[in-house]
C-alpha cells in the first residue's frame, strides 16, 4: 500500500474504471525524481487485472534515437500493422525500422499510433503505461500526444509520468494533470519507521521530513540510518545527491571489476544483457565480475534479458562517481560490440561520448544516424545528431555544412530557437557563397513566420540574387518563397517587381513545379492588389502545370501553391482536385514547420464550403502547432479564421476572444489582411447579434485596414457587409453609393 497518497490512488483507479467503460482517459503525473511517479505506475498496473498493458520507459541515452520509446511500447501490437490504412501502415514500419524508410511527418505517425492503440484496445481494455516521459526521443513523445488528445471513445488509460520542470511534448499536450507533493507527516514517518525496521525519534523523523521535502524515495534510501542519527537544523540533504551517496554505499563490497560491469551497465543506457557481456569481455573483464554486478543487491534488477538499475538515480549515481575516463572507455567499450545494422543509432552515440575532442569516425557515424533519422521524419533526432557531428568535426567548411543541417532539421521538427542559434553558428564558420546563401534562405524563411516579415525578405531576396546567376531555378523558388511568405501582410505592390523577376527567370523547358512557383507567387500578388483578370490568368496557367508534376510530390512549396490555386480559382474543378490533393499530402507527409500554412489554408478553403467541423479542426491543429513552433504570423491568420468561423456559428465569447488576439498579433507583427479578416468576423458578429450601428463600425474599420496595406481584391473588400449593413439601416443612397465603388473591380476579376 502507498502511504499518503490516497487522492492519487484515487485518481489511478477512476480512470482504470473510465477505460472498462469505453471512455479514454489520460493522467499526467509529474513530480521531482523519487516523489513516487513510478510507484503510482506500478499501482495502475497491479490494478489493471484483465486490461491489455502496453509499457514503455523512457531511457536517458536513448533520448535522440528516433522512435525508440514507440519501439518498445508497440512491439506487443505489431502484428496489427495490416489492420491500418496502408500510408499508416507504412509510416509505422518505417519509424519503427521494419520497412522501407519514408518521411512521413508526425500527424500521420501520429494517426497511425492512434490506430494502432484503438486496434489493440478491440479485443480487451488496455494500459498505456510511460514513465520517465521526460526521456523519450522527441518523435515518439509527439506521436503518443497526438493519439492521447485523440481518444475519447476507446477503453484506453494512458497513465504517464514526467518528472517536474523537464520539457516534453507530453507536458505541452493539455493531459490532466496529477502533481506529486511530499508526503504529509503522519505518511513520512510511517515510511521511515518501516524503512528503519524500528521506532524513529520524533525529532529526526521532523528533520528528515523537512530535510528532504518528504520526498519518498529520499526516506526509503536515508531510513535505514535514521535511528542512528540525530537532528541537525544546520545540516541539508538534496535529494539527487543524498539518495545517490546512499545507493553509491551499496556498491562499496563490490570487487573493482564487477563496479566496471555497473559503468557498463549505466552507460548502455538499454542494460541488455548480452551487450553488457560482450562489452565486458571487450574490456578484460571476468564472468565472475559480471555475475557480481548482476547480482547487485538494492542497485539492478534482472527482467528476462534485460539489467535494469533499480531507478534512474542509481544508473546517474554508478555513471557519474566514475572518472571521465572510465566512462569514455565504457562507452569505447560498447561501441566495440555493437555490430548489427540495427545497432548503428546507438553506436554511433557511443563512440561520440567516447571522444575527447575531434573524431572523424564518430563525426561520420553520428552524420550516418542524422541521415537515417531524417528519412524516417525523425527531424528532432537527425538534428541532434548533426550537431554533435558538427562538434566532432575540425575542418570549418564541413563543420558549418553540419550545423546547417542540424539548424534545418531542428526547424522541421519545430524547435525554432535552436534552429535559430544553430544557423547563427553555422553562420560564423561558413566560408563557401554557397552555403551561406543556403544559411540565409532558411533564416529568412524562419524570420518571416516569427513575425520579422520586412527582415525576413530581405534576406530572402538578397539570397536570389546572390544565387541567380549560378542556379536560376533556385532563385525562382527563393523568390516565390519570398513572395508568398508575405501573404497576409499586405502591401503586394512593394513585391510586385520580384515576383515579375521570378516569372522573368523562367525558361520553357524548366521544371513544372518551378515554374509554378512563379506563376502562383506572381499571381497571388496581382489579385491582393486588384489588377483585374491577370492572377486568374497566371493561376490558370498554374493549373495546367500541375498536370505535370507527379502526383506524390510533397515538396511543402508545390502544397501551399496547390492549396493558393484551390482557394483563388474557387470556380474552377481543377482548383478543388488540387486542394483535395495538398489534403492528403499535407496530412502525410509535410514537416511539422510547413503545418501552420497548409492547415491554415486548409481550413480557410472547408471554412468557405460550409465544412465549418473540418474547417475548426484545420485551424485549431495549425493554431497549436504554429504556437509550438513560435510561427506569430502564421498564428495570427489561423486565429482570424477561428474568428470569422465563430462569427457564423454564433459563438459570441469565442469570437471576441479569438479576434482580440489576433489583432494584437497583426497590429504587432504587420499583418494587415488578417487583421482585416478579424474585423469582418466581429463585424458579421455584432450584425447577426442586431447590432448594426456596431457592425458598421467593423466593416468601414476593415475597409480602412485594406485600403492602408494597399489590398485592392474584391473577393476580400468588406463592402458587400457594408452595403448590406446599411440596408439593414434603411441608408439606400449610401448603400447604392458603396455597390457602384464594389462593382468595377469585381467585374475586372471576372
Amino acid at each position: 500500500m502507498l502511504l499518503g497518497r490516497d487522492a492519487e490512488l484515487s485518481a489511478i483507479d477512476q480512470a482504470l474504471a473510465s477505460a472498462r467503460l469505453g471512455k479514454s482517459s489520460r493522467v499526467l503525473i509529474r513530480g521531482e525524481p523519487g516523489i513516487g511517479k513510478t510507484a503510482l505506475l506500478e499501482y495502475a498496473v497491479a490494478r489493471a487485472g484483465s486490461m491489455r498493458v502496453l509499457a514503455a520507459r523512457g531511457v536517458e541515452f536513448e533520448a535522440d534515437v528516433p522512435f525508440a520509446g514507440l519501439h518498445q511500447l508497440f512491439h506487443p501490437t505489431l502484428a496489427l500493422l495490416d489492420r491500418l490504412p496502408p500510408i499508416h501502415a507504412a509510416a509505422l514500419r518505417s519509424s519503427l525500422g521494419l520497412g522501407a524508410r519514408i518521411e512521413a511527418d508526425r500527424l500521420i505517425i501520429g494517426a497511425a499510433a492512434l490506430g494502432l492503440i484503438s486496434a489493440y484496445a478491440e479485443e480487451a481494455p488496455l494500459l498505456i503505461t510511460l514513465d520517465d516521459a521526460q526521456w523519450l526521443d522527441r518523435a515518439s513523445a509527439e506521436a503518443v500526444a497526438f493519439a492521447a488528445r485523440r481518444l475519447f471513445a476507446d477503453p484506453v488509460a494512458i497513465v504517464i509520468a514526467l518528472r517536474g520542470g523537464e520539457d516534453s511534448p507530453l507536458a505541452a499536450a493539455g493531459l490532466p494533470e496529477l502533481r506529486l507533493q511530499g508526503l504529509d507527516s503522519a505518511s513520512a514517518t510511517a515510511l521511515l519507521e518501516q524503512a528503519a525496521s524500528e521506532r524513529v525519534s520524533p525529532d529526526v523523523a521532523r528533520w528528515m521530513l523537512e530535510a528532504t521535502g518528504g520526498n519518498p524515495l529520499a526516506l526509503i534510501e536515508l531510513g535505514h540510518e535514521a535511528p542512528r542519527m540525530s537532528a541537525s537544523p544546520h545540516d541539508t540533504l538534496p535529494i539527487a545527491t543524498s539518495v545517490e551517496r546512499a545507493y553509491l554505499r551499496r556498491a562499496d563490497g563490490l570487487s573493482e571489476g564487477a563496479r566496471r560491469v555497473l559503468l557498463l551497465m549505466a552507460a548502455s543506457g538499454t542494460a541488455e544483457l548480452g551487450l553488457v557481456q560482450r562489452a565486458a569481455r571487450a574490456f578484460e573483464l571476468s564472468p565472475v565480475d559480471v555475475e557480481q554486478a548482476e547480482a547487485a543487491a538494492g542497485l539492478v534488477m534482472q527482467r528476462a534479458d534485460r539489467v535494469e538499475f533499480v531507478h534512474p538515480l542509481a544508473r546517474a549515481a554508478i555513471y557519474h562517481a566514475a572518472t571521465p575516463a572510465d566512462r569514455r572507455a565504457a562507452h569505447r567499450a560498447l561501441a566495440r560490440v555493437m555490430t548489427e545494422p540495427d545497432d548503428a543509432d546507438r553506436q554511433a552515440w557511443h563512440l561520440a561520448s567516447a571522444s575527447t575532442g575531434w573524431d572523424a569516425d564518430a563525426a561520420t557515424a553520428l552524420e550516418g544516424a542524422a541521415r537515417r533519422a531524417r528519412e524516417s521524419s525523425g527531424y528532432a533526432a537527425a538534428a541532434s545528431a548533426w550537431a554533435e557531428s558538427a562538434r566532432l568535426t575540425e575542418m570549418p567548411e564541413l563543420k558549418a555544412a553540419r550545423i546547417f543541417n542540424a539548424a534545418d532539421n531542428a526547424w522541421l521538427a519545430g524547435r525554432v530557437e535552436d534552429a535559430v542559434g544553430l544557423l547563427a553558428e553555422a553562420r560564423n564558420h561558413a566560408e563557401t557563397r554557397d552555403l551561406r546563401i543556403d544559411i540565409d534562405t532558411l533564416s529568412g524563411h524562419i524570420a518571416m513566420r516569427r513575425g520579422s516579415v520586412v527582415e525576413g525578405y530581405r534576406l530572402l531576396v538578397a539570397a536570389a540574387g546572390a544565387v541567380e546567376r549560378v542556379d536560376r531555378l533556385k532563385a525562382i523558388r527563393i523568390l516565390a518563397d519570398a513572395v508568398l511568405s508575405t501573404f497576409g501582410a499586405g502591401r503586394p505592390s512593394d513585391m510586385l517587381a520580384d515576383a515579375q523577376k521570378a516569372i522573368g527567370l523562367l525558361r520553357p523547358d524548366d521544371p513544372p513545379e518551378v515554374a509554378i512557383f512563379a506563376h502562383v507567387a506572381y499571381g497571388a500578388l496581382v489579385v491582393l492588389a486588384g489588377h483585374g483578370s491577370d492572377g486568374p490568368t497566371h493561376f490558370r496557367q498554374s493549373v495546367e502545370l500541375f498536370k505535370k508534376v507527379p502526383a506524390e510530390n510533397a515538396d511543402p512549396l508545390v502544397l501551399i501553391c496547390a492549396c493558393f490555386v484551390g482557394l483563388f480559382l474557387r470556380e474552377a474543378e481543377a482548383g478543388r482536385d488540387l486542394l483535395e490533393r495538398a489534403v492528403i499530402l499535407a496530412r502525410e507527409h509535410a514537416p511539422t514547420a510547413a503545418l501552420p500554412t497548409l492547415l491554415f489554408m486548409l481550413g480557410r478553403d472547408a471554412a468557405a464550403t460550409d465544412r465549418w467541423a473540418l474547417a475548426r479542426a484545420n485551424y485549431e491543429e495549425g493554431d497549436r502547432v504554429a504556437r509550438e513552433t513560435t510561427q506569430f504570423t502564421r498564428l495570427s491568420g489561423g486565429l482570424a479564421g477561428l474568428a470569422w468561423l465563430d462569427a457564423l456559428e454564433g459563438r459570441v465569447d469565442e469570437c471576441r476572444t479569438h479576434a482580440a488576439e489576433a489583432i494584437q498579433l497583426c497590429d504587432e507583427y504587420g499583418m494587415g489582411l488578417y487583421k482585416a479578416w478579424s474585423l469582418t468576423a466581429l463585424g458579421q458578429l455584432e450584425q447577426s447579434l442586431g447590432h448594426q450601428e456596431e457592425a458598421l463600425q467593423y466593416f468601414v474599420s476593415c475597409e480602412s485596414v485594406l485600403s492602408g496595406v494597399s489590398i485592392n481584391d474584391p473577393d476580400i473588400s468588406p463592402l458587400p457587409d457594408i452595403v448590406d449593413t446599411l440596408v439593414r439601416l434603411s441608408r439606400h443612397p449610401e448603400a447604392r453609393e458603396a455597390a457602384a465603388r464594389y462593382q468595377p473591380s469585381a467585374e475586372a476579376k471576372a
